[in-house]
């Protein structure tokens, strides 16, 4: 059934009818169906969010497509669909992945993490298809940002700096992307700039469930979904210290676009165990079923208590 309802998301376009508004159909089908929904539920779902959704408008690419020249480019993600279609019908998911993603995740905050997090989950379900859509998602909407500077500072000490630096400063723009973009570009954001000395995937995994745990925030929680969604990249990637840095730096700039953030290393909540997974599953609400998805892989995976308290604030 899943896979079926996959193929039929797919005649639809990566945004919704809302402009600048990312379509979550095919991962919150996926998240639903790794949280046990029924087939039923998964159609209706598929009912209920498909009326948001507009088609995709299809084009193909000449001989001489150079995927370099047009990175960023939002008018080509048609083109580049067709393109990375191809690629991995001729060579299969893992070559291709790793002959394009060191390349494409200097631009993760694309869409702010969704190209990103919509490329995880085609490979958790292991869906050419899905794959293509988050590779031609990340290229069209490529947005890299400044390279961070090496310091030997700690995550939280990077964090507390840049949210002290530009505690008088309302960053601009209508969407997580735009106000992302606004940071990266304010002459402050080079003095905040930091990438710590031996940073992990694992030490950003939990020092975002943390800041989530503290704040709620709804930019927050693309950086524990995005966290989620390179954890599943990483055995593509070949340069995972560029990639590690590239990932911090638009991190970084979200958590520095959140207004009247404030975040104490302290984290004091606990989790009393009461998960309602089918409440959950009866939801609409994808980012909230993409949370509890993600919160339980990255527990299982790194048995971080944290990410299991972010599923006591509101399931």
């Amino acid at each position: 059934m899943l896979n079926e309802l996959l193929e039929r998301a797919q005649y639809y376009d990566i945004d919704t009818k809302v402009e600048g508004i990312t379509n979550h159909l095919p991962m919150a089908l996926i998240a639903l169906d790794r949280l046990g929904a029924s087939p039923e539920r998964l159609e209706e779902y598929f009912a209920y969010y498909s009326e948001k959704l507009k088609p995709l408008q299809y084009s193909s690419y000449d001989k001489n497509f150079n995927w370099l020249e047009h990175l960023g480019d939002k008018d080509k993600f048609n083109v580049y669909l067709s393109f990375y279609s191809d690629q991995i019908s001729l060579v299969g998911i893992k070559l291709a992945l790793s002959t394009y993603i060191d390349k494409l995740i200097q631009g993760c905050a694309a869409s702010a993490f969704h190209a990103l997090i919509r490329l995880s989950y085609g490979i958790i379900q292991e869906n050419y298809k899905e794959i293509a859509f988050g590779l031609a998602h990340m290229s069209s909407y490529f947005l890299p940002l400044p390279v961070p500077v090496r310091r030997n500072i700690k995550p939280e000490g990077v964090i507390n700096n840049a949210l002290r630096t530009f505690s008088n400063y309302v960053a601009v723009g209508d969407s997580v992307t735009k106000r992302i973009t606004d940071i990266s570009e304010r002459p402050e954001f080079s003095s905040v700039n930091y990438y710590p000395a031996d940073l992990s995937l694992g030490a950003c995994s939990t020092l975002f469930s943390k800041l989530y745990l503290q704040s709620h925030d709804f930019t927050v929680l693309h950086t524990v979904t995005s966290a989620h969604a390179m954890r599943v990249l990483l055995p593509y990637i070949n340069d995972k210290d560029t990639a590690l840095k590239s990932y911090w730096s638009a991190a970084l700039a979200a958590i520095i676009s959140i207004k009247d953030l404030k975040f104490n290393i302290i984290t004091e909540s606990e989790y009393s165990g009461n998960l309602n997974v089918k409440k959950v599953i009866n939801s609409n609400d994808d980012h909230t079923i993409k949370l509890v998805f993600s919160c339980i892989e990255e527990y299982q995976y790194y048995n971080d208590a944290n990410h299991l308290k972010i599923l006591n604030i509101k399931y």
